[in-house]
Order: C-alpha cells, then sequence, then structure tokens
C-alpha cells in the first residue's frame, strides 16, 4: 500500500473489479425500486385529493373542496415535484436523459450520483406532500394535525 520508487511514494491504481459492477449494479436497482414506488405513490395521491371533489351540477363540479387552502396547494405542487423527480430518475436509469448532459456527465457513477441528488429531492418533496395531506385531513383536530404532520 505505501511503497516508493525512487523515495517517491506510489499509490496503486483503483481499478474497477466484479464487485464495485455488483455495488453498482445493487444500486441502480434501489434506485429503480424507490422511483417506481415514489412514481405510483404520487400518482395515486394526485387522483385521490385530499378532502374529495366537489360533486354537485355546476361550473366547480370536479374541482377539490379545499382549493383555496394553502396546505392544499403546498401539497398539490410538492406531490407534483416528487412525482416528477422520481419520473426524471427512471429516465435518467433508462438512458433517455443522456443526451442532455455532457459526455463526462454520462459515466455510470455520475449518473449514480446524479439521480442519488434527484432521488434524495423527491423524497424531500414527497415528504412535505404527507405532512400538509396529514394537516389538511386532521384539520378540524388542530393538535393531532399539528403532532401528525410535523
Amino acid at each position: 500500500m505505501n511503497e516508493e520508487v525512487a523515495e517517491k511514494p506510489v499509490c496503486p491504481i483503483g481499478l474497477p473489479n466484479i464487485s464495485a459492477d455488483i455495488n453498482l449494479e445493487k444500486t441502480r436497482d434501489a434506485h429503480l425500486v424507490v422511483a417506481a414506488l415514489i412514481v405510483t405513490v404520487t400518482f395515486a395521491a394526485a387522483i385521490t385529493v385530499p378532502g374529495g371533489f366537489k360533486s354537485e351540477e355546476g361550473s366547480d363540479q370536479g374541482t377539490p373542496y379545499l382549493i383555496h387552502e394553502v396546505a392544499f396547494r403546498t401539497f398539490v405542487v410538492t406531490n407534483a415535484l416528487a412525482f416528477s423527480l422520481s419520473l426524471s430518475t427512471l429516465f435518467i436509469h433508462f438512458g433517455m436523459l443522456l443526451p442532455l448532459f455532457p459526455k463526462p456527465l454520462g459515466s455510470i457513477t455520475s449518473k449514480l450520483f446524479i439521480v442519488d441528488v434527484i432521488l434524495g429531492l423527491a423524497l424531500v418533496a414527497m415528504g412535505i406532500a404527507f405532512s400538509t395531506t396529514t394537516y389538511i385531513v386532521l384539520k378540524p383536530s388542530l393538535g393531532l394535525a399539528t403532532t401528525a404532520a410535523g
């Protein structure tokens, strides 16, 4: 490890081996599963809106009851953000967005790093969407709402 040649330290060159390739493959698989789950959950949350839809005949039919609540709007934005970010990680893994990245970013390790960051942001957005939904649903019991959402 700490060998010298002509009184100069020599460090071994780290070349990828089979175990590194297996780790990359396991990481990629985990990313795909997490991203697919986030896409599924956020899609389901978007079509089963908290509070429900207005069903009475008229111009407001089909609009959410809670459309004017700040927490509901926060839910919609963060849920859409989580959906978009996790969907983009799937696109990156399947190579659909690679033409948008400069050549050095097209490597496996840099792609995994980018996906780590994007997927982390998607998880944060999904957590905020969950908290705001919990707050909206439990708002009549303010103490319970702040405890469950926070």
